[in-house]
């Protein structure tokens, strides 16, 4: 890890010292505690005795050693949110860590995951400095700022937050952790800080880009995209629906998939002549040679291998998959004809889900 502090030229010197003031991070009181010691003998009162030794009620010695008095830390850290669905947290953390356990539905919880930071710091703005497929990503500089010292000194911080990935080796389980990989620091005076409270900022740092990531793939998941390929879409495939039928699968779910198909079918050359959500059903006619007014407002000129006609577009599924089955006179098309439009039937998708 990279550490630079400048001072700007010109600028007086202020020397921070813990006889002036008390630093944020440390505790103030009265520390006579820590000098006390431990009694080795219990006396007994007159005329009294003490009842047999025994261990039950003895303090076992402290595992490692732990700081006390006025060295103990007492801001309290960002904790991390387990905000988005399958992510959790573990117990006694001492890292910036995330989990993200497989949900149903899911095909690739690390390619999920990591689809899901890409998108993530691209939609807040921050660009990269650094990135390795499925294994690390490293920030630009990122700027933030603090007060320090008794005369509440403004000090820059540019800081360069690495997120790792870790994925199990069962697959089923991605942990996200963030830390901070460079720093550098810039201030009017020479300002003496605790390294304590700057390894406490740079969690804190690190937390907060961790937070957003997990915030952005939650935000996802709330607009129905349960798997996203490598390009960052939502998964497009070709399978069958509940009935059998070939049909073009979505990795997303019914409101997500029902809401989408509004804007593909006009893009795609069927005017929308009714529907009905709770059937999960557009009524559509096809016309691959003229584009006319269609339900939604627009015109478009056919896109699909299809005979002209009038087609029912079937979307069924639940949270996490979805089924579009198309039926022409009462009759699922056939899964050669499913092959013929998936190309250009993915292709709009993918345009329209803006992802």
């Amino acid at each position: 890890m990279k550490f630079n502090l400048i001072v700007l030229a010109g600028a007086t010197t202020v020397l921070v010292s813990a006889c002036s003031f008390t630093p944020k991070e440390q505790a103030e009181g009265k520390f006579d505690y820590t000098k006390l010691q431990t009694d080795t003998q219990i006396q007994p009162a007159p005329n009294k005795q003490l009842p047999a030794l025994t261990n039950r009620y003895a303090i076992p010695d402290a595992a490692k050693e732990a700081p006390i008095g006025k060295n103990v830390p007492i801001l309290a850290p960002t904790l991390v949110w387990p905000v988005a669905e399958g992510s959790r947290v573990e117990e006694n953390e001492t890292q910036v860590r995330v989990f993200f356990d497989e949900l149903e539905g899911m095909s690739d919880v690390e390619q999920y995951v990591w689809q899901g930071v890409l998108q993530a710091l691209r939609t807040r703005g921050v660009s990269l400095d650094q990135q390795v497929e499925k294994q690390f990503v490293v920030t630009d500089w990122l700027t933030d700022s603090f007060t320090y010292g008794e005369d509440e000194t403004e000090i820059a911080v540019s800081r360069k937050v690495k997120i790792m990935l870790d994925t199990a080796e069962h697959g089923r389980t991605t942990a996200l952790i963030s830390t901070v990989s460079d720093r550098e620091i810039v201030s009017n005076n020479d300002v003496t800080i605790s390294a304590d409270y700057l390894n406490f900022q740079d969690r804190e740092a690190a937390a907060k880009v961790l937070n957003t990531v997990v915030s952005e793939i939650g935000i996802t998941q709330q607009k129905g995209v349960a798997d996203i390929d490598d390009d960052g879409s939502v998964v497009i495939d070709m399978g069958f629906d509940e009935d059998g039928y070939a049909s073009i699968m979505m990795g997303a779910s019914f409101s997500y998939t029902w809401a989408l198909m509004q804007e593909v079918l006009p893009e795609l050359g069927f005017e929308v002549n009714d529907f009905n959500q709770q059937t999960g059903r557009y009524y559509t006619t096809y016309n691959s040679e003229e584009s006319g007014f269609l339900f939604w407002g627009n015109s478009s000129e056919g896109k699909l291998t299809l005979p002209n006609g009038d087609y029912e577009v079937k979307v069924t599924g639940d949270r996490s998959r979805t089924s579009i089955t198309l039926f022409r006179d009462n009759k699922a098309i056939e899964a050669d004809q499913v092959l013929e439009i998936f190309a250009p039937f993915a292709a709009e998708i993918r345009t329209q889900s803006g992802l």
